[in-house]
């Protein structure tokens, strides 16, 4: 391999920290000016009557947490399922105990009850 195929990764990279660098730099540099109106919470207009820190239970972060994990793993499984068609049985095969092993992960998360709110 050359270096001309990584190129553009390398070049998506330095772009990437550069504008990353760039945006935290200029953040540093703007004046603070606080003000008691800009510290006050707002959503759609409306002022809070109640406090805004509130405490979620755990099965809000628990379902989260599931539906992230789970999301992730279905978005790929099209791309992989379409790149198997030319690597073989034996990719095939590893892909069946991957989905095999989610379909067990969901039946044991619903047995112990992770999936319904409380």
């Amino acid at each position: 391999m050359d270096l001309y195929t990584w190129l553009p990764l390398f070049i998506y990279i330095v772009i990437g920290a550069g504008l990353a660098v760039a945006l935290f730099s200029l953040s540093l540099v703007g004046r603070k000016r606080p003000n008691p109106v800009k510290a006050l919470p707002f959503e759609s207009g409306i002022l809070t009557v109640q406090p805004t820190r509130q405490r979620f239970s755990i099965d809000f972060y628990l379902t989260a947490m599931l539906f992230i994990v789970f999301d992730v793993e279905l978005t790929f499984m099209y791309p992989v399922a379409t790149v198997l068609r030319d690597e073989g049985a034996l990719a095939v095969w590893a892909f069946m105990v991957f989905s095999l092993i989610l379909v067990a992960v969901i039946f044991y998360e619903w047995r112990k009850k992770a999936l319904e709110w409380r």
